[in-house]
């Protein structure tokens, strides 16, 4: 399986605390059947100040703490807080995208999703760069309207569950769009979103809901078919 969203890089944001948290939870992803694990963490102005350089920095200062380890491939990339200033570093070549730099991962405003937002998202298309919405679940937006979510998935626009929404762990709305935005076939690919070890349980948790409700198929889709499609910068129903 393939994570594109986990925050295990320590110290850095509001992920992984410690060196050891981070190499537990790639370890106990490891044991879940990950073989390949995006780091992505925060890029947000004001909140967690990271750039591109030093987000690079503290990958590669990280990779000799896992050399030994039975832990997945690693891979770096960014969540990206789609304001105008990080916007402004991905059309810019300053920001992380996934590796290949087709595909981006991006995290939106709470409430709302104002229309500069999609002149935006068709602008990264333009540049051959595929908006991945991270956990669209959790936006108010979309919990009593899920067909603006529809019609951005139509314009091209991918979207990422985070599992654990599933199980609850953020409240019943959530949980509630997740399940509803599945049943309408709107999610390409999901994610963990792992942020301490501890979260492991709930991932596996939220693996035995997703075979049970919807069946094997549909957890290879979510973890193997989808996320590897994303990386290549297309939506998995492209074929």
């Amino acid at each position: 399986m393939l994570d594109l969203h986990c925050h295990f890089l320590p110290g850095i944001d509001d992920g992984a605390p410690t060196v050891a948290d981070g190499v537990a939870m790639l370890e106990g992803l490891r044991a879940l059947g990950f073989t390949r694990v995006v780091a992505t963490p925060h890029m947000r102005p004001g909140m967690f100040d990271n750039e591109k350089h030093g987000l690079t920095a503290a990958f590669e200062g990280f990779l000799p703490q896992v050399a030994g380890r039975r832990v997945p491939e690693l891979l770096l990339s960014s969540e990206h807080y789609f304001d105008e200033r990080v916007y402004t570093r991905l059309l810019n070549g300053e920001a992380l995208p996934y590796p290949g730099g087709r595909a981006a991962l991006l995290e939106f405003y709470e409430i709302d999703f104002p229309p500069v937002i999609e002149e935006r998202l068709f602008d990264l298309r333009r540049r051959n760069i595929l908006p991945v919405i991270a956990h669209p679940e959790r936006y108010r937006k979309f919990w009593d309207h899920p067909e603006a979510l529809e019609r951005l998935v139509d314009q091209g626009v991918a979207t990422l569950l985070d599992c654990m929404a599933l199980t609850g762990k953020y409240g019943r709305r959530p949980q509630r769009a997740a399940e509803e935005l599945l049943e309408r076939e709107l999610y390409q690919a999901a994610c963990t979103d792992l942020h301490r070890p501890s979260d492991l349980a709930t991932v596996e948790k939220s693996f035995k809901i997703i075979e049970k409700r919807y069946g094997k198929d549909e957890l290879q889709f979510l973890f193997q078919d989808g996320p590897a499609a994303l990386l290549q910068g297309r939506l998995p129903e492209d074929g």
